[in-house]
């Protein structure tokens, strides 16, 4: 453990009144406007030191943020560290792994490992920050095949609450601890990962009609479970705008949206995906086929541009035929609701087992559920009512949170994530890297 040097002159501090505040602390979800006292712009992980030490000397708790995904309030009263400029990725193909800055995506890591013919367990999503995603642990499409995100976290170079630049090769229990703890233990500035060799996949998205609901949820229930971890599925009901940049067909439109992924062939995926393509209900667009991994966010379709939304959501111990009419019940068809999104994911395989020394939440949970609604003004005060309760109509099979997909309904719940001995073991941890509690801001400490 050393002392980090003194903050290169390429650092930038800006407060409100400075030009460049505004896009300084933009955000992805917009229906937050992050309003921190001061922003520290770091290019190095110098400068990141420097600003741990600009904020103990004006006595400000420190927040962080590269995309601004995860952000959950306004910030007020914070230093807000910018890490957006610390994306510098490095692959060794011999090695498998990839040299990630604490403030790269998974957009860059993919352009940088797709030409070696390797992947990284990445999300449904690869604009999301590979910081943020790794250490809430990381869900997605190989995670079945391949495990959490974290389970392939190396190593990380961390700056701590003390202004130091800890190596975590020097540190096992911070490298547990980021392995899932999600944050309140310092700045990464970067991060070693496991890749894997996944040049292609099957898979995509099948578009159903929304009324086919009550027939498609339960059929993909069953379905699901008799998956081999190389494939994996995620089912959601989608309220589309009329958006012209959409297909046609989809504009306007409440549809089922069912995702697969196999790393198997074509064959073998077009086999394994026949019973839900054997159902009694014309679908509306089939998309799934052969891609290349690098085309793996045309899965999910996710948006792209930022948006102002509400969301929650809860692991899920079961999903018997009750809870299913639950979710229909509250975001099925011919219920008026203003939400966008009610997800269920499949988890199990590999998720289910990891390293020795990790923090991951919710190993076991079979599935997920993930509501998600417009946090625009003429619905401000309806949807932060309407996401969390999809969420409580599946109260009965709750199995706790995970830390990534907490949402701002339930940002304040974060330390429920973790049994009561993770729990313990990383508040230890956070004591001792963060003694004056310096990441302390809502969200970002995980004893709330």
């Amino acid at each position: 453990m050393t002392a980090a040097p003194a903050t290169s002159t390429a650092s930038l501090a800006i407060r409100s009144h400075d030009p460049g505040y505004d896009a300084a602390v933009a955000t992805f979800n917009t229906a937050h406007r992050p309003r921190p006292d001061l922003v520290w712009e770091a290019r190095s992980p110098d400068d990141v030191a420097a600003a741990v030490r600009r904020a103990r000397a004006e006595g400000l708790p420190v927040t962080v943020q590269a995309t601004g995904h995860g952000i959950a309030s306004d910030l007020a009263g914070s230093l807000l560290v910018s890490t957006r400029h610390l994306d510098d990725v490095r692959v060794d193909p011999g090695r498998r792994v990839a040299v990630v800055g604490g403030g790269a995506t998974w957009t860059q890591v993919i352009a940088a490992t797709t030409p070696h013919g390797l992947a990284p367990v990445c999300g449904s999503s690869s604009g999301v920050g590979v910081a943020g995603f790794l250490l809430g642990g990381g869900h997605g499409p190989l995670s079945r095949e391949f495990g959490v995100g974290s389970d392939h976290l190396r190593r990380a170079l961390v700056v701590t609450g003390t202004g130091e630049l800890v190596d975590t090769d020097d540190d096992p229990d911070l490298l547990a601890a980021l392995r899932g703890g999600k944050a309140g233990f310092g700045i990464v500035v970067e991060l070693e990962v496991d890749l894997h060799p996944v040049t292609r996949l099957y898979g995509g998205g099948i578009f159903l009609p929304g009324e086919a609901a009550p027939e498609v949820l339960p059929a993909w229930r069953d379905w699901v479970t008799t998956l081999p971890e190389h494939a994996s599925s995620s089912v959601a009901l989608l309220r589309l705008p009329p958006d012209p940049s959409l297909p046609p067909p989809l504009q306007g439109r409440f549809v089922v949206h069912l995702r697969f992924t196999t790393t198997a062939g074509a064959d073998d995926g077009a086999a394994l995906l026949a019973p839900m393509r054997g159902l009694d209900v014309e679908p509306i667009a089939d998309m799934v086929g052969e891609m290349p991994f690098a085309a793996i966010d045309a899965v999910h379709a996710d948006p792209t541009d930022p948006m102002p939304v509400w969301d929650a959501s809860t692991l899920l111990t079961d999903l018997p035929d009750a809870a299913l009419d639950a979710l229909l019940a509250v975001a099925g068809p011919g219920v008026e609701t203003p939400l966008i999104m009610a997800e269920l994911r499949a988890f199990g395989g590999a998720i289910t087992r990891g390293p020795d020394l990790d923090s991951v939440a919710g190993r076991d949970a079979p599935f997920a559920l993930y509501a998600l609604g417009p946090m625009v003004p003429e619905l401000a005060g309806v949807v932060p009512v309407v996401v969390p309760g999809v969420v409580d109509a599946l109260a009965p099979w709750s199995a706790g949170v995970l830390p990534n997909f907490l949402g701002a309904a339930r940002a304040g719940v974060i330390g429920r994530a973790w049994d009561d001995a993770t729990l313990a073991r990383l508040l230890a941890t956070q004591r001792r890297v963060d003694p004056d509690g310096l990441f302390r801001q809502v969200g970002t400490r995980v004893g709330g």
